[in-house]
């Protein structure tokens, strides 16, 4: 009877120790990096795998700081093909340089610089789900236009908006 309760205290000791270990819970806290922090989301997935097969997670596990127009899922399929395709180029038009929090974004006019050299303009909405929209660079804002639903998902190397659109300028698509 001794060896069952010892059997039963260190079986049980360690199933404890080892469920404390695995369920580490990723949040946009600025303690992870951005790509830890996207794949976290389960609504990003389709963002996170086409930056990955455009071999942009490499830019994007540097110091950046780097900001993420991320789609969810249920917008990417309305992407265009070269985004569905991962052509970086079309991308890039997702990816800012700078840690731009809503706030920061406001702060500049509501106007980000893509790196792909398009703009993102807010274009309305509210102060705490600004409305954004594409536009080539020195041009109106065309194409989908979508909310900021979930902003600031803070990341060691950037920040993360999660848009529930596609932000493509017509040209441009």
């Amino acid at each position: 009877m001794l060896l069952t309760r010892r059997f039963a205290l260190i079986t049980g000791g360690a199933a404890a120790f080892l469920a404390g270990c695995a369920t580490e819970q990723i949040r946009a806290d600025g303690s992870y990096p951005l790509l830890t922090v996207l794949g976290a989301q389960p609504d990003l997935t389709e963002f996170r795998n086409a930056l990955r097969r455009a071999n942009l997670d490499r830019l994007l596990e540097g110091d950046g700081p780097f900001t993420l127009i991320a789609p969810t899922n249920a917008a990417w399929a309305q992407a265009p093909q070269a985004l569905k395709d991962a052509n970086p180029d079309a991308l890039r038009n997702l990816i800012a340089q700078g840690r731009l929090r809503r706030n920061d974004i406001q702060a500049r006019n509501g106007r980000i610089r893509m790196l792909g050299g398009i703009e993102v303009r807010v274009v309305g909405g509210t102060p705490q789900q600004p409305r954004i929209q594409a536009a080539v660079a020195g041009g109106a804002p065309s194409g989908a236009s979508g909310s900021i639903t979930r902003p600031d998902l803070l990341c060691r190397n950037g920040v993360i908006q999660v848009v529930d659109a596609v932000l493509v300028p017509q040209a441009a698509a």
